[in-house]
């Protein structure tokens, strides 16, 4: 990437990189974690022409999720919690990976956007 002067990184951060949630505390140290190596790396290579973000996925059906998907109830209540009223497909992340890597996103660089149906706008 430093050789053509162009690349894109995108990173996967969470709902839980800003927001704590219960028996959450590695995963959302973890993904933390994930949000500041964003920064760092951008702050590092973006002046390289390596552009670096992430996507923070709301809830969508995941091995990690699945447990959640498979009850209704608890799939619903994270569903209310967004602006939009859905919890995710995985279609729903194409769209922001698409722009994130290519050159529409060429002045975006460490930034996290957060693809969650607005969970993280209430």
């Amino acid at each position: 990437m430093q050789k053509k002067s162009w690349g894109r990184i995108v990173n996967f951060a969470s709902l839980q990189t800003t927001r704590a949630f219960p028996g959450g505390i590695a995963y959302g140290a973890s993904k933390g974690g994930v949000g500041q190596l964003t920064r760092a790396m951008a702050e590092a290579w973006s002046r390289d022409g390596i552009n670096v973000n992430a996507i923070g996925p709301g809830f969508f059906p995941t091995e990690l999720t699945k447990a959640v998907f498979e009850d209704p109830e608890r799939s619903a209540r994270n569903a209310n919690q967004t602006c939009i009223g859905r919890n995710g497909n995985l279609e729903d992340l194409d769209g922001p990976l698409l722009f994130l890597c290519s050159e529409a996103s060429r002045f975006v660089t460490g930034q996290i956007l957060m693809v969650d149906g607005g969970f993280t706008a209430k």
